[in-house]
């Protein structure tokens, strides 16, 4: 009944706001009753490191969209609202303003939590409610402030398809909704209700400009997991796939492993941690993860037969958490589990505010390679950097610009690359990047270099060439230095020969 309800009022509430033009002045009770009340617009001034030229810090204002859950906490998107140095929200049915704050962000799921402390602001707010996700073909309303308009907008559609897939703002990948409701950018943030129960399905976060009506939402289970996380005040984030699998659908394949009739699964074919070592081995055959048959297409079922990637009750988990798993090994079938983790890996995670550190020699430009960086990149090296540390302090490096300059001739294309070797040495991180092309007086320097896609490329400069345009470079660019503070604290180690001359 309660449902019901809601959905009428929600209803109710519609059919007000599109006769609003006809009746400027609604009955002041209804309009304190008005469950949009809850859905606010959120306008955000941001200072934000430029990924590729990181001494340089981006100003800018946007808006985004939000939805009040609990008293003074809106809901909304991480990428709304990170480095953040400003935040006001507005309702739809008043023109005061409100200031507030970030207090969680899980980068991971493009979520946040932003606080109102103003005690006026909940006075005609009724929280919403966080509901189910919807299945195909229900029908939802998204909710929000779209395209950097100043009234609620609304936009109705149907649920299209539920898959995992990669959130741009985290380079996650957990799952999605897709919707044929229109998501256009301010729409971030905002709900999107499932009209047959009238609680909000998921938050607007991203659309595919590849497609028409191609928007996606995050869903109430990722929500929920972003919320219990938050309780005691520290963002964990999602755990991390920790396996590599493939399919089973191959009878002979099936015999193989000495799988019985009726028993289905997928045969792992790596194990990325140590943790994870303990309880899979390579070729063990995975029956059932987290009480859920696993099909040998490596999928699971819910409820209704409702279909769902292998790794969703793994990022359903709190990190820390065990997920137990049956096995076929050797023909024995065996009942482990193993931790729910965050895999160290090669790349730097979000932090929001503070630059990235970078070191710049002639007119390229080094930087330690991020989630922000490959949010912003083209290249297609993903697979080399999001990958686990091999060692202690192991950080992928990049080039992430070349700046015209004579010095750096014939290479104005080799920016968005994964930076592999210096001289053929592997490089380590960008600290030891910077002590080999410190510790090189005169000679050449060899950068081996991958956009990860069609071409490997060696750029060879002339390291005393290169060391006498840096001031040069800075001055025409107007760098403040040729490296980042960290880097600069750190004393600088000279060569005293030549660099090696690779043929």
């Amino acid at each position: 009944m309660e449902a019901i309800a809601k959905r009428a009022l929600l209803l109710a509430a519609l059919l007000a706001a599109a006769a609003a033009s006809a009746d400027p002045a609604p009955d002041a009770a209804d309009a304190a009753n008005d469950p949009l009340n809850a859905v606010v617009k959120l306008e955000v001034a941001r200072a934000t490191p430029n990924v590729y030229r990181p001494w340089i810090t981006l100003t800018a204002t946007g808006a985004g969209s939000g939805v009040v859950i609990a008293p003074g906490r809106i809901l909304t998107c991480a990428h709304c609202v990170t480095d953040a140095s400003y935040i006001r929200v507005r309702k739809h049915n008043e023109d005061a303003l409100y200031h507030a704050a970030v207090e969680h962000l899980d980068h991971d799921a493009d979520l946040a939590l932003v606080r109102v402390d103003s005690p006026d602001f909940m006075a005609d707010v009724t929280p919403m409610e966080i509901g189910g996700t919807p299945r195909i073909q229900d029908e939802v309303l998204a909710i929000g402030y779209p395209i950097g308009g100043t009234d609620i907008s609304f936009t109705r559609g149907i649920v299209s398809r539920i898959e995992d897939i990669v959130y741009l703002h985290g380079q996650t990948c957990l799952l999605g909704v897709q919707v044929d409701a229109a998501i256009n950018p301010g729409n971030s943030g905002g709900p999107v209700l499932d009209l047959g129960t009238g609680l909000v399905a998921g938050i607007a976060f991203q659309g595919d400009k590849k497609g028409e009506a191609l928007g996606y939402m995050i869903p109430a289970e990722i929500i929920r997991h972003f919320l219990v996380d938050a309780e005691d005040g520290k963002i964990d984030g999602f755990p991390d796939r920790i396996f590599e699998e493939n399919p089973m659908e191959s009878p002979a394949k099936r015999r193989y492993y000495g799988m019985e009739d009726g028993w289905t699964g997928v045969v792992v074919e790596d194990v990325a941690t140590e943790e994870g070592k303990k309880a899979l081995k390579a070729d063990d055959v995975i029956l059932r993860l987290d009480g859920y048959p696993v099909s040998n297409n490596g999928k699971i079922r819910l409820a209704g037969n409702e279909p769902r990637s292998l790794y969703y009750p793994v990022y359903l988990k709190q990190v820390g958490e065990e997920i137990p798993v049956a096995v076929l090994r050797g023909g024995e079938a065996v009942e482990t589990s193993f931790p729910a983790v965050k895999r160290d890996l090669r790349i730097r995670t979000r932090a929001g505010g503070g630059k990235p550190d970078w070191f710049l020699f002639g007119g390229i430009v080094f930087t330690t390679a991020s989630a922000e960086f490959l949010s912003a990149s083209k290249a297609e090296f993903h697979d080399d950097i999001l990958a686990d540390k091999a060692f202690e302090g192991d950080e992928a490096v990049v080039v992430s610009d070349i700046l015209p300059d004579v010095c750096v001739e014939g290479y104005l294309g080799c920016d968005d690359t994964l930076v592999r070797s210096v001289n053929g040495t592997p490089v380590r991180n960008l600290r030891h990047l910077v002590e080999l092309v410190d510790g090189c007086e005169e000679g050449f320097l060899r950068f081996g270099l991958d956009d990860g896609e069609e071409w490997d490329v060696d750029m060879v400069v002339d390291a005393g060439e290169l060391r006498e345009a840096t001031p040069r470079v800075m001055k025409r660019y107007q760098i403040p230095a040729d490296r980042s503070e960290d880097l600069r604290r750190a004393p600088r180690k000279r060569g005293g020969g030549k660099a090696a001359r690779e043929k």
